[in-house]
Parts: structure tokens; sequence; C-alpha cells
């Protein structure tokens, strides 16, 4: 090991610089200024809020006052006047005298006769001039229904002001006779709801329909009255179902505004009393933005105490960079020169003493992994190395060998690691691997496909251990070995496929049949569906074998595999039993009929003519069917069965079937 210098008795420690570079740091008491100054802009906007919320209360309990005025006014006219035409004069002049008396902003009253004709008004009227209101939306809802109607916004003479008119039917004798009609100003009704004018400058009033349209506004009421207010419909249902509230919004004028809202309770009518939100704020505005400069002043100055201190003590820590990178490099052999009484100093020395130790232990490393890799070149095995922290595999040469690919070590992630895992075998593989990082199993195991470069499946075999845990006992590496298995995967499955499946037809074999049949009648009795099974042979097969030969014979029974194989769905298991005897498992049926129509199928497939040998031949076969009877679990029993079926159709002639017990096929079979 390389000498290490002697500690240097420390002088001035780095706690009491940093107590001063925290201390010159004002940015905690500034983040402090910016949360009150936010918390106080919330409480601010709070208060604006409630603020309007009050306003357009009162300003609704105002506009209430005028429409029970208004109301009052219309049902104390009603039983006045007369209803005739004769009293035209009569009324006019009763109207005129009474209009002094009327509530502020009442612009005019109206009588009007049972089809239409004005017959009294308190505003001159010309000769000639008067109007017909039978066409007019409140005259309609006055005549239609009890009780008091309205129309707004309305103009009752071209080029006239914004009104909105209220009617009540005049109902004589149980009979209605006319309509009385008072209008009321839109254009100044915002004024009658803040007489004093006490709103804040840029403030508005307005009011607004259930039908989403402003029917009076303090500010442009020529310009924006009858326009669409700026919210849908909904909105406007909802707020009137509120009653009162606060909102936030941006009017047809393009100002953003802080604004309370209230409902009239004698019409569907919303108050909207909004103040900008620039006006509503400038106060804590102000305020925020006078403590936000003090605080960065005070910042500044601390910064610049700061960058004095920092830089006695970053000079030497930028010195300890350059050699803690020069160590990261791999260049283990260099030691940092800093000499200081500080902690600085100590980092220093600790440094080197790291840089000793990892050299040392680097060198027996590369021996290690040196003899390691001449253990794995001599086992044909690859080496991975899981980074799990860093979210990095290793891998050896051998590795990227296996695959197809170069000599050489290679780095991936786990994400691009599963991009070539065939996709059946994921799901497995990912299990083992959590199992091993959770500490479920003492090592990870598992067996799965890879894809090799040139597009085939290779098996390997991985095994590996967890050989690193932090202080929670979460994994941080494993480490294992992969093995090429392709051959004994192969060599199994040969084996397999010997074991299970028939060597002339490829189909299942008897063992394997019996497997399947066993699995079906099982799931047959847990979903309730109908399970059959056919047994079937070719007819006269030895004629062919003692006239053609056998090769002709097992050349009929490859032909006769594939057409059985074509006549029945994928799901389906067709087996060859032994010599010409085949089987076929129908599960998952609805109904008898549909095993019968499986068994004419086969019998028909097997009709057209088969080469064998240059010619043509005809061969025909007798099936035998067999349903699962219900309470039955014996495949011995269910075989035996379907088995009588197909002699039974053998003895009825052939080339057809016959359903158990015996019953031959409803068809005539030619």
């Amino acid at each position: 090991m390389l000498p290490i210098p002697r500690l240097k008795p420390l002088r001035f420690g780095i706690q009491p610089r940093l107590l001063l570079v925290t201390l010159a740091i004002g940015l905690l008491f500034v983040l402090y200024i910016a949360f009150n100054t936010a918390r106080q802009s919330s409480r601010d906007l709070d208060h604006v809020r409630e603020e309007m919320r009050l306003v357009a209360a009162l300003a609704g309990a105002r506009l209430d006052d005028h429409l029970g005025d208004v109301t009052q006014l219309i049902y104390a006219l009603a039983g006045t006047f007369p209803v005739d035409t004769v009293e035209v004069e009569r009324n006019d002049a009763m109207l005129r005298r009474l209009a002094p008396q009327f509530p502020a902003n009442v612009s005019g009253v109206s009588l009007w006769a049972a089809d239409g004709a004005n017959i009294g008004s308190s505003e001159p009227i010309a000769a000639g001039a008067r109007l017909n209101a039978a066409d007019r939306a409140f005259f309609i809802a006055a005549m239609r229904e009890p009780g008091l109607a309205s129309e707004t916004p309305v103009r009752l003479n071209k080029g006239g002001d914004w009104t909105a008119v209220f009617a009540l039917r005049i109902v004589r004798d149980a009979r209605t006779v006319g309509v009385i009609s008072v209008a009321t100003a839109l254009q100044t009704l915002p004024h009658l709801l803040d007489p004093d004018d006490s709103l804040t400058a840029g403030a508005v009033i307005s009011l607004i329909d259930a039908d989403g349209r402003i029917i009076g506004r303090s500010l442009e009421p020529e310009r924006w009255i009858g326009q669409a207010a700026p919210m849908d419909r909904a909105l406007v249902l909802r707020r009137l179902a509120e009653g009162r509230g606060s909102a936030e919004n941006t009017g047809l004028d393009g100002v953003s505004r802080i604004a309370g809202f209230a409902r009239s309770r004698s019409m569907p009518w919303l108050v909207y009393v909004g103040i900008p939100i620039d006006a509503a704020l400038a106060s804590a505005n102000l305020n925020a933005r006078e403590s936000l400069a003090l605080g960065v002043a005070m910042l500044v100055v601390g910064l610049f105490l700061a960058a004095w201190v920092a830089g006695r003590i970053a000079r030497p820590l930028r010195q300890l960079s350059v050699d803690a990178r020069l160590l990261g490099e791999g260049r283990l052999e260099h030691r940092s020169q800093v000499r200081t009484g500080s902690e600085i100093g100590l980092l220093a020395h600790t440094l080197n003493r790291m840089a000793a130790a990892l050299q040392e232990r680097t060198t027996a490393a590369l021996r290690s992994e040196e003899r390691l890799a001449l253990a794995l070149e001599g086992s044909d095995q690859s080496l991975f190395d899981w980074d799990i922290a860093g979210n990095r595999i290793h891998y050896s040469s051998r590795a990227s060998t296996l695959r197809g690919g170069p000599d050489e070590a290679s780095e991936t992630t786990p994400e691009a690691m599963r991009a070539f895992v065939h996709p059946d075998d994921l799901d497995g593989l990912l299990a083992s691997m959590k199992d091993a990082l959770t500490g479920k199993t003492p090592i990870y195991e598992a067996e799965f496909r890879v894809r090799h470069n040139d597009g085939r499946w290779l098996w390997l075999r991985s095994r590996g251990r967890v050989v690193e845990r932090d202080a929670e006992g979460q994994a941080l590496r494993l480490v294992g070995t992969d093995t090429d298995i392709t051959e004994r995967k192969l060599a199994e499955e040969q084996l397999r496929q010997r074991a299970e499946f028939d060597a002339l037809t490829g189909l299942p074999n008897r063992a394997l049949f019996n497997d399947r049949l066993a699995g079906a009648i099982e799931r047959a009795r847990r979903s309730g569906k109908v399970l059959a099974l056919l047994f079937l042979d070719i007819d006269h097969l030895k004629g062919i074998n003692d006239s053609r030969g056998h090769g002709a014979g097992d050349e009929l029974l490859t032909i006769a595999a594939e057409r059985l194989l074509g006549a029945v769905r994928s799901v389906d298991t067709v087996a060859r039993l032994a010599g010409d005897e085949f089987t076929v498992i129908l599960e998952g049926l609805n109904e008898p009929a549909d095993a019968e129509a499986v068994a004419l199928k086969l019998v028909e497939a097997m009709r057209p003519a088969m080469r064998l040998g240059g010619a043509l031949v005809h061969v025909s076969t007798s099936v035998g069917l067999a349903l699962l009877e219900p309470g039955d679990s014996d495949p011995a029993s269910l075989l035996r069965r379907a088995d009588e079926a197909l002699y039974a159709a053998k003895r009825a002639g052939r080339d057809r079937y016959a359903v158990s017990p015996f019953a031959t096929s409803p068809a005539e079979l030619a």
C-alpha cells in the first residue's frame, strides 16, 4: 500500500465558513416574503370576492324592490281602468295624470284591448300612430296564462330605448277583456341598483336573463344590451340555481373581473357586479412589489458577501473535483495535493486513502476477472451483471456471440433486454426475477427463448443471485450466467413428439388421445356443453394393402389424416389409435345435432378419389358417434360406446355413421 501523508490539525473548519455563506444568503427571507405576499394576495382576493358577493346581493335586493314596485303598480292599475275602446281618451288622461307617481325607472304604462289595440297610454301618441300588441311576446304570454308576463329586452318603437315590458291579463266577470303593461327602462336600470355610484372606477353592473342575454349594463348599455353574455346557458342556469356567489371571468369587452352575482327573487335574472382584477388587487400588488424589492436587495448584498466567502472555499474544492475526475477516469495512481487545515484537507486525505484502496482492489478484481473469463470460455457460458439502481445490464462478449453478434462486451437496459425475449416466455422470466429480487427464492433461475440475429429462437438457461442489497433489503445487483440449451430443448421436443404423436400421420397417438379425452370430459362436466367422440376406420383398407402394398396403405392413411383435419375445427382433436383406427374429440358443442353434422362431414370428406402410386382409388369410412352422458366420467366407457356405434355403421352397409346406441344415420348414404 502507498504511504499516506499524516494529517495536520484543523485550524478553521468548513462549517464556520458555510455558516457565513448561509447568513449572507437571504434566499429564505425572500421566500418567506414571497410566501406571505402570496398568502396576503390570496386573502385580499377572497376579501374582494366576498365584497363583490355582498354588493351583488345588495344590488339584487334593490332590483327586487324595483320589480316589486312594478308588480304592485301593474296589479293596482289592472283593476282601475275601463277596458273599452270608447274610453281611450279618458284612459290616456288618467294614465298621464298618474305618471308622476310611477316608480323610478318606469318609462310608460299602456292599456290594450283583447284584440291587441292600444286603448290607453301614459306617453303622448300621435294621431293614427297607436300600436297593436297582438303579435308582441308580452301580450301573447299575458293572454295565454294568468299572472305576470314579461318580454325583455325589447324596443317598443323603432330606434327607441331598450326596455323590459311586464304585462298582466285583465279579467272582468270571468272574461279576459284586455292587458295592461308597464315598461321599465333598461339603460338606466343599473344606476337604480347603485344610486350612490359607490363602485370603483371600471366596475360594471350587468343583468343577465335565463337565456344568457345581457338585459342591462352600467357601461356602454346601448352597445351590449341584447348581446349574449360570455357564458353558456348551462352556467347561467347553474348560477340561477345557486342564487348567489362569486366568480372570475372575462367580459365581452375583454376585461378580466372579479364578480359577485345574485338572483332576483321576482324574475329569473342574474345581477352581476364586477370589478377589474387589476383594480381590485392594486394595493396588494403594490405591497408585494415593495416587499419583493426589499428582499431582492438584501439577497444581492448577501450574494456579494457569499461570493467572497465561497471563493475562499471553492478553490480547494475545485482542485478536489479535478482529483476525483482523474480517479473516476481510472487513473488510480493519482493523489490529491490539496493541503488545508479544514475539513477539505480531511476530505483530500480520505480521497487519497480511497484511491490507494481502490487501486489494490482493482488489481485484485482484474486478476479475478481474467480467471473468470477463462473459466467461462471453457464452459461456453455468458456472464451478466445487472445494476438495478442504475437500470443497466452488462453482458460479457459471449452473450453477444450467442445471438450472432460481435465478440465484444455490451451494456443494455432491462427494457431492451425484454424486447428480444420470446413473448410466451416473458411472464415466467419476470416472475422468476421478481422472486429473486424480493428474496422469495435464494437464487434466480429461468429457461426462456431469445431471438438470434438470423431470426431463429435460442433457448437459454439463466441462473444468478442477488449479490448486493441496501439497508432496507432492496436488491441493488443481480449477477449470473446464461447457457445455450437449444440442443437439449430440441432433443426433449423430439422425445415428446415420439412419445405423444404418430410417426406416420403426425396426429396425436393413443397416449396423448387418452390424456386429451380425460381433460375434455372434465371441461364438459364443468361447462355443461355437449362432448362427442367419433370412432372411425377406413373401409376395406386390407384389400388396398393386399392389392397395392403397404406403402400405398400408408400413403392412404396420411391422406385420410389430412382430410380428417380439414373437416373439423382447429380446437378439435384428431388422433390415430392404431392401424386405420382414428378418433375425433368434439367439445364445446351446443347440441347433439352438431356432432352428427361433423360425422356426416367426415364421411363425405373421405369419398373423393385418392391418387395412390399414380392410380385413383375410391375409399370410404364408417363412423361411430357417442355422446357424453350426464354423470358419465369414464373415458373408456365413452370410447367403447363409440366403437360399438362404429360396428353398427359397418353392419348397416359402411360409408355412413351411426350414433350410440346404434341408431344409423338418417340420411341414405350411397
